[in-house]
């Protein structure tokens, strides 16, 4: 049976379904990857290798039948667990910890500070020389910063204070130490929301007791109100942002995975089919001499398997492969922090094996159909020529989905929210599925209608192009599906991507009145100080600091799930902002914004409403609506008061600082002198508001990869079904056509399908695009870069002219 099926297939029915599972293998592992690396990726301890057990407070909240809700800011715990755990039988010892910004000057790189009580658990094999800091001038450095030596005095400015220290001590830890005393003043622990709480209790385990031990006597004695980490997970209890980041890693590949499958499962199952439409003859043959039903499938069958097992090891290796080159473009772009190492382990690979075999079997099945079932004398007849008569009810149901496309693109006419692009998205991947579905119709006609205008003189090889593609329509109709496919999921996907960015970005801008911004990303942020001195300048009108964090809801904008919090970008604001800041305000006042207050979108509240928020720590609080907005694509659908917000972010401090100046020359460069780490920008838009997204990036460089798939399958395609034109080839030839009038009309019918592929996929892009534009943008056009199309339309014409002239050579020539 084997032997047979592998015959019956040929080298080059095999190459085309071995390239089609070979490239899907390498996506859907690649994807495998990312997600388990986003449920089982842990960071490695830095700083806390030598403590057994970390206890913390949870970043995440759970979530019914849904991943848990991540926290970005750090969530602090009580001072007193430190004593009651100190108590705990098997404790050697239990220091609290806390981290803060703190650099020493002149800024050479962004670091930490902590209680001297942490080096103790650095590590205790590390090295100290000194004595250790005991009073609030005093300061133990690393071993590592340069030109570090004990006696000498440093400017440093540590939790936004600023302050000149001796140095006591130096350590072989990463972060530099003040006093326990001095650090919970820095890191603001000794009053305000946050008194005498700690970031987390690091225990040491006695002689005897292992860690695993210790962390199960503590479950029992704190339930699971905190979280106990051993081993790896010590390091996600030092760095808070790894939970949003693993969850981040979840996200992206499921942002694009409806995509992903599609194109996946239409490359292969096109490829199966395009193999086994090649074996129409030698199965009816089959039939004819006796072969059942069952066993014409399960020979079909067999060649798919075969083909898939060949694929299944080298396209895992791809996968890989990519996956580690996509970790570190998330981390270039900042999107994922860099000591997060991707897990890898055979689970993703077995993962998309099952699922391919799963696709390549229903394939089989159903391009074998047909050939199965069809009387053997009726299937040696259709088998002496191509079938050229789409079936009806696959072009309807095309042409509905190409409807219900034109249909969804509207939604962006009635929602102006981010969620409105869910819309033309959508209305893409209907366009394209209808477009694979009614294709072979739509060519036929088209072309059908273009050979009836062919002008009189036109040259024979023209005209047999024309003819050809008309007459094969179902042969030509799966290249041009799937080019279009290219065509418009790379405008739909990069230009609504841009679309929205743009109009994010302008509605920012539009609503920040101010000539210069001042940022302070290596101190963690705005130094104490600052902003007092910037007002203070003369030839400063005004200015505000803010900052932005996270906060999670339920049923705030249109399209949440209210069983699920989502997480929502805010930004800190004070009554001060009024002037600097315009959100658009239909009601009430930024004035207003004190105490427990919010502003939100004026179609998620109205003035008076009390709001149910988890803010980015974890902290429950109910907030009453001050002032409602219409900004909500540039500036986010709520606005926190600086009150509301204090003590529930990481560091504290203000992210920017916003300046409006009189006319004149700016003061500014000379203020900030005095104040080294601080950057002066000129851009008047808020930094964090309207600009790309990393997920933006990464989306676009996961698309790429996958049309590049799409276009080699393509080729792969086109190849094959021209080196299948012998016989036609050399009966043209009979007739008299010369070498060059072959090469000449199988050129003329590369730019046909590359123009109706072009066409098709233009035009199924446009009403998603125009509409979102219109929405968006009040006007026709989407906003993004101008040679995308031209790019795109030169690439397939290149692509589908080098598939079918180069194999054509070798075969006009042995016609």
């Amino acid at each position: 049976m084997i032997r047979t099926a592998l015959s019956l297939a040929g080298l080059s029915g095999l190459v085309v379904a071995f390239l089609a599972v070979f490239g899907g293998m390498a996506l859907l592992t690649g994807s495998g990857v990312i997600i388990e690396s986003g449920l089982r990726s842990s960071v490695s301890t830095q700083r806390l290798p030598g403590a057994d057990v970390i206890v913390s407070a949870r970043q995440s909240i759970p979530q019914k039948e849904d991943l848990p809700a991540a926290l970005p800011e750090r969530a602090v715990v009580p001072g007193s667990l430190v004593a009651r755990l100190a108590a705990v039988p098997g404790v050697a010892a239990a220091v609290g910890d806390l981290s803060f910004p703190a650099t020493v000057l002149p800024v050479t790189a962004s670091t930490s500070g902590h209680g001297w009580s942490s080096a103790a658990l650095a590590d205790a094999g590390r090295k100290v020389t000194g004595t250790p800091p005991n009073t609030g001038d005093e300061i133990a450095l690393p071993y590592s910063m340069e030109r570090a030596r004990i006696g000498q005095t440093v400017r440093v400015i540590a939790g936004g204070t600023a302050g000149d220290y001796r140095v006591t001590a130096l350590v072989d830890a990463p972060g530099l130490y003040f006093s326990d005393e001095t650090a919970a003043k820095l890191a603001a622990r000794d009053a305000g929301p946050r008194a005498k709480t700690v970031d987390l209790v690091a225990l040491r385990a006695e002689d005897g007791v292992t860690a695993a031990a210790l962390a199960d006597e503590l479950a029992k004695r704190l339930g699971d109100r905190y979280e106990i980490s051993t081993g790896r997970a010590r390091g996600d209890a030092e760095a808070p942002g790894t939970a949003a980041a693993r969850g981040m890693l979840i996200a992206l590949p499921a942002s694009i995975s409806g995509i992903s499958l599609m194109v996946v499962g239409f490359v292969v199952a096109g490829g199966l089919a395009l193999s086994i439409n090649r074996q129409r003859r030698d199965l009816a043959l089959l039939r004819a001499a006796g072969a059942t039903p069952r066993q014409v499938r399960k020979l079909v069958a067999v060649q798919g398997t075969v083909a898939a097992l060949a694929a299944m090891a080298p396209g895992a290796a791809l996968g890989y492969y990519l996956a580690a080159r996509f970790g570190e473009l998330l981390v270039s772009v900042g999107t994922l922090p860099g000591d997060l190492p991707l897990s890898y382990s055979p689970l993703p690979a077995v993962a998309a094996a099952l699922l391919l075999f799963g696709v390549v079997r229903m394939s089989t099945w159903g391009a074998s159909l047909r050939a199965s079932r069809m009387p053997a004398v009726a299937a040696v007849a259709e088998s002496a020529g191509e079938p050229r008569t789409p079936s009806r009810i696959r072009t309807n149901g095309g042409l509905l989905l190409i409807l219900a496309s034109v249909v969804l693109s509207t939604a962006p006419l009635l929602i102006r929210t981010e969620i409105a692009a869910v819309g033309p998205a959508t209305a893409a991947l209907l366009a394209v599925i209808g477009l694979a579905m009614a294709g072979p119709w739509l060519v036929q006609r088209a072309t059908g209608l273009l050979a009836r205008r062919l002008p009189p003189g036109l040259s024979a090889p023209a005209w047999l192009a024309v003819s050809n593609t008309h007459g094969y329509a179902l042969r030509t109709a799966g290249a041009i599906a799937a080019l279009g496919m290219v065509v418009t999921l790379a405008l739909s996907v990069v230009l609504t991507q841009t679309t929205i960015a743009k109009a994010s970005g302008d509605e920012a801008a539009q609503g920040i009145h101010a000539d210069a911004t001042i940022t302070a990303p290596v101190l963690g942020g705005i130094p104490h100080g600052l902003l007092s001195d910037v007002r203070a300048t003369r030839g400063v009108t005004a200015a505000t600091a803010f900052t932005t964090t996270t906060v999670l809801t339920r049923s705030l904008a249109l399209g949440d799930d209210p069983r699920r919090l989502e997480p929502r970008p805010a930004m800190v604001l004070g009554p001060d902002a009024e002037g600097l800041v315009d959100l658009g305000i239909v009601g009430g006042s930024l004035a207003a914004l004190k105490g427990d207050t919010i502003a939100v979108d004026e179609r998620a509240g109205k003035l008076g409403d009390h709001v149910n928020l988890t803010l980015g720590d974890g902290t429950a609080v109910t907030a009453r609506v001050v002032a409602t907005y219409t900004r909500a694509l540039g500036f986010g659908p709520v606005a926190v008061s600086r009150d509301l917000a204090s003590g529930h972010t990481t560091t504290g401090l203000d992210s920017t600082i916003l300046v409006r100046l009189a006319p004149g020359p700016s003061p500014l460069p000379e203020l900030l002198k005095q104040w080294p780490g601080t950057v002066l920008s000129g851009d008047p838009a808020a930094p964090e508001m309207g600009r790309p997204s990393g997920e933006i990036l990464v989306n676009i460089a996961v698309l790429a990869v996958l049309l590049g798939y799409v276009l080699v399958a393509v080729v792969n395609r086109l190849v094959a079904t021209t080196t299948a034109r012998t016989a036609e080839l050399t009966a043209l030839r009979n007739l008299g056509a010369t070498p060059r009038q072959l090469r000449t009309m199988i050129r003329w019918e590369a730019l046909v399908i590359a123009a109706a592929a072009a066409g098709s996929g233009l035009l199924l892009s446009t009403a998603p695009l125009t509409m979102l534009s219109i929405g968006f943008l009040s006007r026709p056009w989407p906003a993004g870069p101008v040679w995308l199309a031209p790019a795109v339309v030169l690439t397939i014409t290149v692509v589908v002219w080098l598939a079918l002239a180069i194999p054509s050579r070798r075969m006009v020539r042995r016609a």
